[in-house]
This record gives structure tokens, C-alpha cells and sequence, in this order.
């Protein structure tokens, strides 16, 4: 049992672990109700007694005697202990440090690193709300879904400039393009990239963006993707209805492909062939002839264009030449959106320059599938 004067002796403690933060604040509450039984005022002396059952008034030799009981009879000499103050006045410090094994000083060392991880992981998961956040954002307000179906349908793709970084957003949207962009040079440098066989003379890398366990070499990356594959597709399923497309199939926001492809100007520059930049690149269907395309999911696919500000398509190349249509440059923070099971296109190489923010560039691919309706 915890007395009235216990209680009142509680001063706050605050714990933190991890994130969470517990707070015991002095606690009046936990003190017993006062009972309002067998109060009795007497008006005669102006006073309040509060009586618990019937009580006797104790004897003048019982009240000296308690008063005995309640002052010492003797001084005690502390001596030089008198320069110290009493026991219960000494405040503990936080922290001690031993000398020997200072096992102490290792427990705090071992708490400042917890506390540090959990600062770390803390603004890690603010950073990715935030990007998901926006990702949402850039596709529900800013991106012109019905011109993009429209399109779509009528010639089999879309293009448009700025996804992310346009309007109100260009700051925000412009940095988030530059750590993706950084990602993607960390992945060549840790080798997180396989060569692409079928173009050794480009310089040009592939991976799979696949979350889990690579999440952590790519975030943003993969934020993106999953964001646009969660958000994209119900709209344009509800632009494609209104159209009355139906040769176009359902989309899956649940499920997506997702690629990134990268090229090095180095890479390109120490291939050692005289067929530079002869890789053939024929113009093509992503998911093949017929039969493949009867086997594939894949319904429509996005490309972003990765770069730094300085690209000028125009000299480093890159992007995508639509069959019988018109060439859609690789221009940073552009999006092309095109049919994956009919328009026939191919990708033209990127050549770079020599210059700094020039030798690498990028292109974050997101094959959005068609629903399969459960039998």
C-alpha cells in the first residue's frame, strides 16, 4: 500500500524508448478518497474534525508522552559530517563513470548509439512518407490523366514534361529527382547493377526494382514505383471506361514490373569494339508477337527520365523513337506512358559527354498489369 505521503514524494518520470515517450506525472489521484462518513463540524469552535469510527480524546500523560516520541531527547554530533547535506536531500547523478571495466560509461555508450539508430530510422520513415505523399500528390492533382488515355488510345502512347517537378512542386520535386538520380550512380558504384549483355557497346545497366531486402539501395526509387502503381491505374482505369476502350484491360494497382535501366559514359567509352554505338535496336512490342503478348500481363508501361539539369537531349541522346511516329527525347523528369501489347517503338542510346552531371543518365521503367479476376 502506497501512503498519502509516499504518494505526495513522486516526482515525474519521463522514459523514452525508441519513439515513445512515457510520462508518470505526480499522481494526486492515487491518493485515498477522503470519506465522507462521520464528519462532524462543530460550529461551537469554528472547526472540522474528520472521524473514522468512534474515537476516545487521549489523556495528558498519553499527549506528553507522544510528544516525547516526536523530539529527540539528544543532539547528535555529526562532526565532519556536518559539511555534507542529510541523506535525503542528495541528488543522484544521471550517469557515473567507473574507473576498471566502466561498465556504466559502456551502457550509456550502447544507449546513445540505440538513440542515435532510432533517430536515424525515425527520419528515414519521414522521408518516405514524405515521398510517397507526393508521389500521390503529382499523380491525383497535377497529372492530365484523360489527355493521357485519350492519347493512349487513339495512338498507342502519351508524353509529358515535368511529372514531378512542375508548378508549385518544382522545388520539392526537383530535389527528390536529384536522389533518385544519386541512387542510381550509388548502385553502379556498389555493383548493385548487372551489365546489359545485349548492349555492351552502349554502357548501359539493369536491375530489378523489387523492394524487401534491396529497399534500402534504392528508396526512393522504390517509393516511386510503388506509389505510381497504387494511384495511376484506378485513373486511368475510370478515363479508359469513359472512353469506352475496351481493348485496353483493366489495370492491377496492386501489382506491377518495375526495371532501371542506366548507362555509364565510361563503361561506353572503355568497350573494347570498333562497333561503337552499332548494338542493333530494332523497333518492337514489349511483350513480343502474339503468343507473347497472349502470355504477358503487361498492359502499359512508364518511363521516367532520370538526368542531371544539364542534359540536352539533343547532344547526349537518349529516349524513345515510336514506329511510324515521332521521337520522344530523354528529357529529365519526363514521363512517356505507352501501350505495352501494341505500339511498337525502340529505345535510342544515350551518348553523354564528358563533362560532369553528363557522363550518367537513367530511366526508372514501371510495367503496369492487367487484372486477373479470381475464378
Amino acid at each position: 500500500m502506497i501512503g498519502a505521503a509516499s504518494m505526495r514524494a513522486f516526482s515525474t518520470i519521463t522514459a523514452v524508448t525508441g519513439a515513445n515517450i512515457f510520462v508518470v506525472k505526480e499522481a494526486d489521484a492515487f491518493l485515498p478518497p477522503t470519506p465522507t462518513a462521520n464528519i462532524i463540524i462543530r460550529q461551537d469552535h469554528r472547526e472540522a474534525s474528520l472521524f473514522m469510527g468512534k474515537t476516545t480524546k487521549p489523556s495528558m500523560r498519553e499527549r506528553r508522552k507522544n510528544r516525547a516520541k516526536r523530539q529527540p531527547g539528544f543532539q547528535i554530533d555529526r562532526g565532519s559530517l556536518s559539511d555534507f547535506s542529510p541523506v535525503d536531500e542528495v541528488v543522484v547523478a544521471t550517469s557515473t563513470t567507473l574507473d576498471g571495466d566502466n561498465r556504466l560509461g559502456v551502457k550509456d555508450d550502447e544507449s546513445q548509439e540505440i538513440a542515435t539508430k532510432a533517430s536515424s530510422l525515425i527520419e528515414s520513415q519521414r522521408k518516405s512518407v514524405e515521398c510517397l505523399a507526393f508521389i500521390r500528390k503529382r499523380v491525383e492533382e497535377s497529372f492530365p490523366v484523360n489527355d493521357a488515355a485519350r492519347a493512349i488510345v487513339d495512338r498507342g502512347y502519351f508524353a509529358y514534361d515535368g511529372f514531378l517537378s512542375s508548378g508549385d512542386d518544382e522545388a520539392f520535386g526537383d530535389e527528390l529527382l536529384s536522389q533518385m538520380v544519386n541512387e542510381c550512380s550509388d548502385m553502379l558504384s556498389n555493383d548493385k547493377l548487372t551489365r546489359d549483355t545485349t548492349r555492351l557497346v552502349d554502357g548501359e545497366y539493369v536491375a530489378n526494382i523489387i523492394g524487401g531486402e534491396a529497399y534500402v539501395d534504392c528508396p526512393r526509387l522504390t517509393e516511386y514505383v510503388v506509389s505510381l502503381t497504387r494511384h495511376l491505374p484506378p485513373l486511368l482505369n475510370n478515363a479508359f471506361d469513359d472512353l469506352a476502350a475496351s481493348d485496353i484491360s483493366e489495370l492491377d494497382a496492386t501489382a506491377s514490373m518495375a526495371t532501371l535501366r542506366m548507362y555509364d559514359r565510361k563503361t561506353m567509352m572503355g568497350a573494347d569494339t570498333d562497333d561503337y554505338h552499332k548494338s542493333v535496336r530494332p523497333f518492337g512490342v514489349i511483350c513480343g508477337d502474339n503468343e507473347g503478348i497472349e502470355n504477358d500481363t503487361r498492359r502499359l508501361t512508364a518511363m521516367l527520365f532520370l538526368s542531371s539539369n544539364d542534359w540536352d537531349a539533343s547532344r547526349c541522346g537518349g529516349g524513345v523513337t515510336v514506329e511510324n511516329g515521332e521521337r520522344l527525347t530523354a528529357i529529365r523528369d519526363r514521363i512517356i506512358i505507352l501501350r505495352s501489347d501494341t505500339c511498337s517503338h525502340c529505345q535510342e542510346p544515350w551518348n553523354g559527354e564528358d563533362k560532369a552531371g553528363l557522363e550518367q543518365a537513367s530511366c526508372v521503367v514501371v510495367h503496369f498489369v492487367k487484372r486477373i479476376t479470381p475464378v
